[in-house]
């Protein structure tokens, strides 16, 4: 079997998380399947998870993977190229990609220029759990609804991503389950030990340039890491997504009498390993966010969009969302780490709403295969 993902934006450390639970559910069930995506983005990361290269990739407006397609299978094959004549299944694992904010011409690029032609060669095509909205601008609505019509499961990730769905039509294939890379197990990694127990601190770029926060939000992450500094924490930056992270991490860096260390790893399991470890995590990150709450680390977090609101409200810990502004985010984290009742309360709620949200995730997978297998 031959699945198309998409959404999977490399090196976005979430994007390579969301890859890797999608890849772990068919390798679970024994499903023989290869995975290809369009060659955007980091290459070595395609090829550690022996991903497949599809021939069409857009820049400007333009395919210019289409001269790919018009070589003989054979020669396609020793390059690992695949034709989209040749995908058997349609995977969207798009964290954040209808809605407003990102327009008509993504939508489009990403998958309304080929949902008919999919549909008609009756392929099957799934989007799982992902933020979506608002739909205001006409053009996004009507792109948006001409998939959500065709596509065998519609899954929104929150409740105001799924009444923005109810709101645009009345989709009969349309659920709601959590993020699901809730469930990829953290595993020991040797090299990063030293960094247990310390505070983990991760920047996103997105955050000024989708957000309204501009350059207060590096100085509100330089005064989180002095704070931090001063509470004994040892307090680093985590890189989650590439070069404008690692720009803007320097950029806090610079705000620094004392820089910190700067943690870049190239690999989303250990990403999420390292969380796992930290006392607490401060940041934007969406799917560094979930890292932490699904192996019971508390957070701070500061958004962009309603997924980071929904995210904390799953977790029961909404108080933990705030805005850009170095006097609340520091007031919070001393009270994480100082007031220890306090701290008991809210690792009490996360632990036991991430029981209950991995169940969801389990029972979305169940309903995706059985689609699948159907």
């Amino acid at each position: 079997m031959m699945v198309e993902v998409k959404g999977i934006g490399l090196p976005n450390r979430g994007a390579e998380l969301m890859l890797l639970a999608l890849i772990e559910q068919f390798e679970s069930r024994g499903i023989d399947a290869s995975f290809v995506v369009e060659p955007l983005g980091d290459y070595k990361t395609r090829t550690k998870y022996n991903l497949f290269q599809k021939s069409r990739f857009f820049g400007k407006g333009y395919n210019f993977g289409w001269p790919f397609s018009l070589f003989p299978k054979i020669i396609r094959e020793k390059y690992g190229i695949v034709n989209k004549n040749e995908i058997d299944l349609v995977i969207d694992a798009s964290g954040f990609a209808y809605g407003d904010k990102w327009g008509a011409k993504l939508i489009n690029d990403r998958l309304g220029k080929e949902i008919d032609y999919f549909k008609n060669k009756k392929v099957k095509v799934i989007l799982l759990p992902q933020a979506f909205g608002s739909f205001k601008d006409k053009a996004v609505a009507e792109a948006s609804k001409k998939i959500f019509e065709k596509v065998d499961i519609l899954m929104a990730r929150d409740n105001v991503s799924f009444k923005y769905v109810k709101e645009l039509g009345d989709f009969k294939n349309l659920t709601q389950f959590p993020d699901f890379t809730n469930l990829v197990k953290p595993e020991e990694v040797p090299k990063y030990a030293e960094l247990k127990g310390r505070a983990c601190v991760i920047p996103n770029f997105q955050m000024i340039k989708r957000g309204s926060a501009g350059e207060q939000y590096a100085k509100t992450l330089a005064a989180a890491i002095e704070n931090l500094e001063r509470l004994n924490k040892k307090p680093y930056l985590l890189i989650h997504e590439g070069v404008r992270d690692l720009e803007l991490a320097h950029s806090v860096n610079a705000l620094l009498k004392t820089p910190v260390e700067i943690i870049d790893p190239q690999d989303a399991l250990e990403i999420k390993s390292i969380i796992s470890k930290s006392s607490i995590l401060i940041g934007s990150r969406f799917h560094g966010i979930v890292s932490a709450l699904s192996t019971g680390v508390p957070v701070i977090a500061m958004g962009w969009s309603h997924k980071y609101e929904m995210l904390l409200q799953e977790y029961g810990v909404e108080e933990l969302l705030v805005e850009v502004d170095k006097d609340k985010v520091n007031a919070l984290a001393s009270k994480i780490i100082e007031d220890d009742e306090y701290r008991k309360e809210c690792l009490l709620k996360i632990n036991t709403s991430s029981k209950k949200l991995k169940l969801l995730s389990e029972t979305m997978w169940e309903q995706v295969f059985k689609v699948i297998s159907a």
